[in-house]
């Protein structure tokens, strides 16, 4: 009999993207598996393009579904879809108790969230890892032998086989998704990096200034630049681009994200912080450069199946801060963003396109300290 299963991921798109091989997994272990995602209303028809996406709930946590009674009739709607099982990737305890009040019969979570006791079953989280392996492990028992092999090797220290399995997902754009003007960009004869100075957190953004620096240099050996990023960064990216020339092609904030995906898709690689820009290029296995700031990919949260390098600064007591970034520096320093030198990250880019290449000891990435 066909296994329904929910899936409730974290509520930010990067969190969406480092769920995708979850479903791939379910789908691989049990193709008859019949998998529900529960997304806020933005992500929609984003995830509703995942061809093994079988059907989406929307849950608007912060008006429709907001309240208790709101989430009491919101949990009878996904009682009566009769799921077999729910897989939560959350540790808010609006979750745990959600599923609870579904009376879904088999409620998997991890043992840190808040109300895990609400769940059938508590996965305790690995910490140095993947969050993409930490993501597997909570369904893993369920999974057949072969792919319970697979994640336990992920988690091993040192070499592992690289497998196209496991790999983020992001879809396909179609012509009609993009506007003429982002067409153009893309088609240009000269080929272009991507730069991403954005980030949701001020001390994850590495300096403006920075950028500009790397989107003069790429020029110079003779590429264009487009600078992306939500609406909230157009200051970042103006500050970027402003006075660069044709070479310099400023979207931030006049871009979908079928848009977004598709100009990272097609560009020579992708310069950003940490942040949503980073998964993107690691689910399109573009070469990525990524400025660490106050935080680290010691969290779980870097470049995944790419070849990507890591440039941040070494050797900070302070560093790192918090696990998603400060609004300011809790030593007023700053030491983390100032501390890393275009120079630095140009060089990056020339050894992250080199063939010669090496991730030493089987590292997902290469990390270069300051």
């Amino acid at each position: 009999m066909t296994k329904r299963v929910l899936l409730v991921p974290k509520g930010y798109l990067g969190d969406l993207l480092l769920t995708s091989p979850v479903i791939e997994a379910l789908k691989v272990s049990d193709p008859t598996t019949h998998v529900t995602v529960l997304v806020p209303p933005q992500f929609v028809s984003y995830v509703k393009r995942d061809p093994l996406v079988d059907d989406v709930i929307v849950f608007d946590r912060r008006k429709a579904n907001k309240g208790w009674k709101a989430l009491r009739a919101f949990a009878r709607e996904i009682r009566a879809r009769n799921f077999d099982r729910a897989y939560s990737f959350h540790r808010s305890p609006r979750t745990s108790l959600l599923l609870w009040l579904a009376r879904v019969p088999e409620r998997v979570g991890y043992a840190e969230a808040y109300g895990s006791f609400l769940y059938t079953r508590r996965v305790v989280k690995t910490a140095r890892c993947h969050e993409v392996i930490r993501n597997l492990e909570l369904l893993s028992e369920d999974l057949s032998p072969d792919l319970q092999g697979e994640i336990d090797a992920l988690k091993r220290p040192g070499p592992s086989v690289v497998s196209e399995r496991f790999s983020l997902r992001i879809p396909e754009t179609d012509s009609e998704d993009i506007s003429e003007s982002v067409q153009a960009v893309v088609a240009a004869p000269k080929a272009y990096f991507v730069l991403s100075p954005g980030s949701a957190w001020e001390t994850k953004r590495w300096s403006s200034q920075g950028f500009r620096e790397v989107a003069q240099g790429l020029i110079a050996r003779g590429h264009r630049v487009v600078v992306v990023g939500a609406p909230d960064d157009s200051a970042a990216c103006r500050d970027v681009a402003a006075g660069l020339g044709d070479d310099v092609v400023d979207t931030c904030g006049r871009t979908t994200l079928l848009e977004l995906i598709h100009i990272i898709r097609h560009s020579q690689g992708v310069v950003c912080n940490d942040s949503l820009a980073l998964h993107l290029a690691s689910a399109a296995r573009l070469p990525t450069v990524a400025v660490y700031c106050a935080t680290s990919p010691l969290f779980g949260f870097g470049p995944w199946k790419n070849r990507a390098i890591v440039v941040e600064k070494g050797d900070l007591f302070c560093k790192p801060c918090r696990r998603h970034g400060s609004r300011r520096c809790p030593t007023g320093t700053n030491a983390c963003i100032t501390g890393v030198s275009s120079d630095l990250v140009l060089q990056a880019i020339s050894d992250v396109r080199s063939e010669s290449l090496r991730l030493r000891g089987g590292a997902p990435f290469q990390v270069i300290s300051s």
